[in-house]
């Protein structure tokens, strides 16, 4: 892997501060050569006058053509000489998570959420450098929604121009699901003075556990399903040893462990969503809502940690940790016995 110092790095954002902000952090890191660009039609101006850029730093909602046109583009390979794999790194609102999804179906190599810090931005760019991406079908990537979520209830297409959200049954998300209840932290009485009370966060994390052990129906022997469910075990280890990092360990080792642990899910969310696609699974909007959400629960946990806020860190995690058990035991479930009954009747 390149060095930092001899990298080509293009930033698109439209927001002249950002872009000053980006450029000031990758000099502060020693990066030399740092272009700019104020939307996707520049940006795919410049990586075709330099197709030797090495790293791409985008925003998602910006005209003429916005950040998933962007990445589409590049991962269509478009752009003369521009390699399809090319490390594409964006500015994203957690908030907006079908703009998320349709980002990990595109294959981006990571997402830093706004407002940026220097901590952030650097451990987002170490990671996505990191990150080796295996390129789809074209396709498959032509046929990605590149539509942006900019408000309650509108979707903004490459144009530009705004259109009420489509109704139940279209292939779009709301940009805001209706808010999920938040858990409480525990709802086991105060123990008397004989009894001893388990940590909310074993309770969780057996719970976990418990779903893991139902995810695969007993009459299957489908490759997806065996090999998701090693991949959400060594999500829930990892989950395990950030408690552990937060309570007893350094912050700053959390808060690399949970950046790891959000680029992990991310690669397995959009291995899902190919596989949910190419499957014609009719529930795939929904799944991969809550998709973006557990990304967003992810990334509210990193930044707790970067507060040094342990009580609210602990607690951010085990609201992660009882997200991804709601998500096995339902949405994943759904997909497990969907499976199985299309290998029965296919």
């Amino acid at each position: 892997m390149k060095a930092l110092s001899a990298l080509k790095v293009l930033v698109v954002d439209d927001q002249p501060i950002i872009d000053e902000f980006c450029r000031k952090v990758l000099e502060h890191l020693g990066c030399e050569q740092v272009y700019s660009a104020l939307s996707g039609r520049e940006a795919i101006e410049i990586l075709t006058r330099e197709p030797c850029i090495d790293m791409v730093l985008t925003d998602i909602d910006m005209q003429p053509r916005n950040g998933l046109e962007l990445l589409q583009t590049i991962r269509c390979g478009d752009i003369p000489k521009v390699p399809r794999d090319l490390c594409v790194l964006m500015f994203t609102d957690y908030n907006y998570r079908n703009n998320v999804m349709n980002a990990v179906g595109l294959d981006c190599n990571g997402f830093v959420s706004k407002p940026l810090s220097v901590a952030l931005l650097s451990d987002k760019i170490d990671a996505a450098r990191r990150r080796k991406i295996t390129l789809a079908d074209t396709a498959v990537y032509r046929s990605i929604p590149t539509g942006v979520n900019t408000a309650v209830g509108v979707n903004k297409p490459a144009d530009g121009s705004l259109y009420p959200r489509q109704s139940a049954g279209s292939t779009h998300t709301p940009a805001h699901e209706p808010s999920t209840p938040e858990p409480t932290v525990s709802t086991t009485p105060n123990p008397g003075p004989s009894q001893t009370q388990t940590p909310p966060e074993e309770n969780d994390a057996d719970r976990f556990r418990q779903a893991l052990t139902e995810l695969v129906p007993s009459n299957s022997k489908d490759p997806f399903l065996q090999q998701k469910q090693q991949q959400l075990t060594d999500i829930l280890h990892q989950l395990d040893a950030i408690r552990r990092e937060i309570s007893f360990g350094s912050d700053n080792t959390a808060a690399q462990m949970t950046s790891s642990l959000e680029q992990i899910s991310a690669e397995m969310f959009g291995q899902e969503y190919q596989h949910q696609r190419e499957h014609h699974f009719s529930h795939l909007s929904a799944h991969q809502a809550e998709h973006g959400m557990i990304l967003q629960r992810t990334q509210m946990l990193a930044n707790k940690i970067r507060q040094n806020k342990k009580p609210k860190a602990l607690l951010a995690h085990q609201q992660l940790l009882q997200a991804w058990y709601r998500h096995i035991a339902g949405k994943d479930q759904q997909y497990a016995r969907y499976l199985t009954t299309q290998g029965t009747h296919g």
